[in-house]
């Protein structure tokens, strides 16, 4: 399992190209071809993976997020870095240099 440790504001992540996804009604559900698992997201986590197609720094998606949901920056900083910490344990986002 990947270290979570790494993900932090500054970072500047993507999500894995070697994923499969499909929006359905309003929501992505994907598959790993590298693990042989499907994966379902709600409507932030959906919000996440269209932002995140593209590489962003975790800081500049905070931003985002707190204006599109109306939300903290403290929650939103510590629910989106929590959500990015499984997505990279699992391999479904890269992060760059």
């Amino acid at each position: 399992m990947k270290d979570k440790s790494h993900i932090i504001v500054q970072s500047k992540i993507q999500r894995n190209p070697g994923m499969i996804a499909s929006n359905l009604d309003g929501e992505i559900v994907m598959m790993s071809v590298e693990n042989g698992e499907y994966y379902g997201l709600d409507e932030i986590g959906s919000r996440i993976w269209e932002l995140i197609e593209k590489p962003i720094v975790i800081d500049k998606l905070i931003q985002s997020l707190m204006v599109e949901f109306e939300v903290e920056r403290q929650q939103c900083e510590e629910d989106t870095l929590e959500f990015l910490a499984d997505l990279f344990s699992r391999n479904l986002i890269n992060l760059l240099e």
